[in-house]
């Protein structure tokens, strides 16, 4: 399939060690996900992210590891792929990006070529010329921008209140997708739809048959003594309802670092932009509303 990291935190930090030095970087991870690599960071007072992409193995490509080195960040994606669906190539490379969002899949969407035109109808048709390569994950994104409008919340200006009935709405439009890709018959598993999306802001995050963990506690931190953040609640268990310093994901835990912790299977993580955590089961995964069908 494919890896995923990300990071999101109050001050630029470097993230060279989850990238290349930890002892399960992401880097290491590609020897297993060699199809190409993508990395989008955003920078203070940019909305846009910068968006770097190599169909080169992250393990054999000096760009990646020359990049990770200097690059500072307060929020960062990174993803190595395993090509499912869609030939190599830079369009068919994570992360994809619009508009200052950018979205990350792990994880593949069985029968696709079959569902495609059922999929593409309930993605907003401002999307449709956006969609530029063959993969169900760039397709993917944008149904999952256009079920984030339909929910209320803001795309092109966002920010504000998370929707109180969000989990139920991805866990309705996941299950769909699910069903449609199982009654193709192509195979017997159900499809995985972990994804990873962010405004540089606030991040969201599901867990759907598939490995995505996250942390926002430390064993130790080399930036402890530079770090800015007075009040480093970071340590120790991981308090609830509270403002965090600092969120990782991951699909497999880089570092021993860091406390990490599943997302539920059928789960999906929201860090909103004040960074206060929730954590919350899908809804109505096993059958959405009429509007799916």
């Amino acid at each position: 399939m494919c890896r995923i990291f990300a990071f999101r935190s109050r001050v630029d930090l470097k993230v060279q060690r989850s990238l290349v030095k930890a002892e399960n970087a992401l880097q290491l991870q590609s020897r297993k996900h060699p199809h190409g690599w993508g990395i989008a960071y955003y920078l203070s007072n940019e909305v846009d992210p910068h968006l770097i992409k190599s169909v080169e193995s992250a393990f054999d490509d000096d760009r990646f590891a020359r990049i990770s080195s200097f690059l500072t960040s307060h929020a960062v994606i990174a993803h190595v792929r395993k090509a499912t669906v869609g030939a190599l190539g830079q369009e068919n490379t994570h992360p994809f990006a619009w508009n200052g969002w950018t979205f990350c899949h792990n994880g593949t969407i069985f029968g696709f070529d079959t569902i495609r035109p059922l999929l593409l109808g309930k993605v907003h048709p401002r999307f449709h010329d956006r969609i530029w390569g063959q993969t169900d994950s760039e397709l993917f994104f944008y149904l999952v921008l256009s079920e984030l409008e339909r929910a209320g919340y803001d795309i092109d200006s966002p920010g504000g209140t998370i929707p109180d009935d969000l989990w139920q709405r991805f866990g309705e439009l996941l299950g769909w997708i699910r069903d449609l890709s199982q009654e193709t018959g192509e195979d017997e598993r159900e499809s995985m739809m972990n994804f990873v999306l962010t405004n540089g802001s606030v991040m969201f995050a599901t867990r759907f048959n598939g490995g995505l963990s996250f942390s926002t506690q430390k064993v130790r931190c080399a930036d402890a003594d530079v770090c800015p953040v007075k009040n480093k609640i970071c340590f120790g268990p991981r308090p609830i309802g509270v403002s965090h310093t600092h969120l990782l994901l991951a699909s497999d835990p880089t570092s021993s670092d860091d406390v990490w912790e599943e997302i539920p299977n059928r789960g999906m993580l929201v860090l909103r932009d004040d960074f206060v955590l929730d954590i919350k089961p899908l809804g109505g995964v096993e059958g959405g509303p009429a509007w799916f069908a």
